[in-house]
């Protein structure tokens, strides 16, 4: 009996052994892309926890200013999609798509790099009142109300009120030049 159970138990340590062998070998051409993508996520990951620490500190009480457990979550499912989308990749390029001049994997991996370096930009440029977020987030998503309960466009009202001397006050959303609110103090 005992040299039974010893048989299956090697047995399936040799087995187990060999797909974790079979895992490292399909992830080896993968690996690099990995690590690029990986540290581009975590890159995403500091700078929304520096988009955090800002609106603390722009809108006391409104957010924590911490990295919650729940995003790490989130991070730990984009890591595991991106893994998974590579060794996909991979096992297309190398079955389906063999001797073809095509490289899915380095597709998929600037897809991902491209997604978490707009995603980076994104973040730097919400809560921010340089003149380059501003241009930024002409064309980006403002990620402010994501780190807190309320919606953006309460803030952007309030916002909007103090700035009717500048728009002139007539709901109208473009800006008055300097000379022309000049010209209207003037005259």
């Amino acid at each position: 009996m005992k040299e039974l159970f010893r048989f299956l138990n090697d047995r399936i340590l040799q087995f187990a052994f060999a797909i974790w062998g079979a895992v490292c070998a399909s992830f080896a051409k993968v690996f690099p892309f990995a690590i690029v993508c990986t540290l581009l996520i975590l890159a995403d990951c500091v700078t929304a926890w520096g988009l955090s620490r800002r609106v603390k500190e722009k809108h006391p009480g409104l957010s924590t200013g911490k990295f919650k457990s729940q995003e790490m979550g989130r991070v730990f499912i984009s890591l595991i999609k991106t893994y998974a989308a590579l060794l996909l990749a991979q096992l297309v390029e190398s079955t389906i798509f063999e001797g073809a001049p095509i490289r899915l994997v380095n597709i998929v991996a600037g897809a991902v790099c491209f997604w978490q370096v707009w995603s980076i930009l994104e973040n730097e440029s919400s809560c921010n009142d340089a003149d380059w977020a501003k241009i930024l987030q002409k064309i980006m998503v403002d990620k402010t109300e994501r780190h807190f309960d309320i919606d953006l466009s309460d803030l952007k009202e309030l916002s909007g009120k103090k700035n009717d001397k500048m728009t002139g006050g007539d709901g109208d959303d473009k800006p008055k030049s300097s000379k022309q609110r000049k010209d209207e103090n003037q005259g």
